[in-house]
């Protein structure tokens, strides 16, 4: 039958849900990110997906997987990647095991020169055997036009549960524009978000799709003449409005403009990332608004800003292995210290980049 009565059935259902809430909550390390009593929260649920778009080069695949470690790092998620964002697998397993342990996994740099920051053998070994357990990522074949396409990676994903005898708490694609049969019509868009969202509650999974944003609107500053795009709304997702409409969380990933504050506006800082919320279903998912987290250049890690007793804290999520490191620094050797009165005995304190060049990665 299409419909149904308030059977026993329905009602056992119902006292479940009235017992242990409408949400299965996957909540992440962010304390900002779980500040309920304040109104300021963002979280997950299984049988739920996450639609995260934003503009090219403004980190939405480095914010994916912050989003991804932290689901492995908090509650031992089993993780599904489809990528084509990040090169080959080998690739791909070595900035996972690098984000794990917040060190380069490589012991060479690009210039070719020996990598000092990168992590020891026993902490790759760790790393590796980490990420053994927990994620596991799509390889493509792009000679077959097929292999890529929706249906195919449910099909693969189910032969990988089978034979490792394992149950995926997430998949993530990365982006979904780059799978095959994803075209940006209104009734494929249609059909492909329904399928993401019916496949995520049928087996009880969170999962995440990566998309961008179309061409958004220009204005130009008039002081400084500068170009400069509008905020990408809901429904200018590639792919158009049923990406909002079929959405249950969606979330724009924005790198504002940095401002030191002297026009008497807002201080953003260089390596600041603003999560906008875009759309909240189921209800109670997340709480309308902005969440900042910044991003540290060292362990390409997020960290968040939050005010609490009086002062200002720099923290990695409380799931990160090295959530005591203070983000964006580094041993330091006093003696070698050169600096003038003013920067010595100032009284605000700010984290910013450094200037040398000797990055880690």
């Amino acid at each position: 039958m299409s419909f149904v009565e308030l059977d026993g059935r329905i009602q056992r259902k119902m006292r479940e849900l009235r017992e242990k809430g409408e949400l299965s909550p996957v909540n992440f390390g962010f304390k900002s990110w779980n500040q309920y009593n304040e109104g300021k929260y963002l979280m997950g649920s299984r049988k739920c997906t996450l639609l995260l778009g934003g503009e090219p080069n403004h980190g939405k695949s480095q914010v994916t997987n912050e989003m991804v470690m932290q689901m492995i790092e908090k509650h031992k998620f089993k993780v599904a990647l489809f990528t084509t964002e990040s090169g080959d697998v080998e690739k791909v397993f070595t900035q996972f095991c690098g984000l794990y342990q917040g060190k380069p996994y490589t012991k060479i740099k690009p210039d070719g020169s020996v990598n000092s920051f990168a992590m020891s053998d026993d902490e790759a070994d760790e790393a590796e055997y980490f990420m053994r357990n927990h994620l596991f990522i799509f390889k493509q074949d792009r000679k077959d036009s097929k292999y890529q396409t929706l249906e195919n990676i449910y099909q693969q994903l189910a032969k990988m549960e089978e034979l490792m005898e394992i149950k995926f708490d997430s998949l993530v694609i990365d982006p979904i524009y780059d799978v095959d049969d994803f075209q940006p019509k209104a009734d494929e868009v249609l059909r492909v978000l329904n399928r993401i969202n019916l496949e995520a509650e049928e087996n009880n999974r969170f999962d995440i799709i990566v998309n961008h944003v179309s061409e958004t609107s220009k204005t130009v500053d008039q002081k400084t003449g500068k170009r400069r795009k509008l905020l990408a709304l809901a429904d200018e997702f590639y792919g158009g409005k049923n990406n909002n409409r079929k959405a249950m969380l969606q979330i724009l990933v924005h790198r504002p403009e940095p401002n030191d504050g002297s026009d008497g506006n807002p201080v953003v800082m260089e390596n600041q990332t603003n999560i906008h919320i875009l759309k909240v279903k189921p209800e109670g998912i997340a709480k309308w608004g902005v969440y900042d987290i910044y991003y540290d250049w060292r362990s390409r890690r997020y960290y968040e800003n939050y005010f609490e007793d009086g002062k200002d804290f720099f923290r990695f999520a409380e799931c990160v292995k090295f959530y005591d490191r203070r983000p964006n620094s580094s041993d330091v050797d006093v003696k070698q210290i050169r600096v003038t009165p003013d920067q010595a005995f100032q009284t605000q304190l700010k984290i910013e980049q450094d200037d040398e060049d000797d990055f880690p990665f």
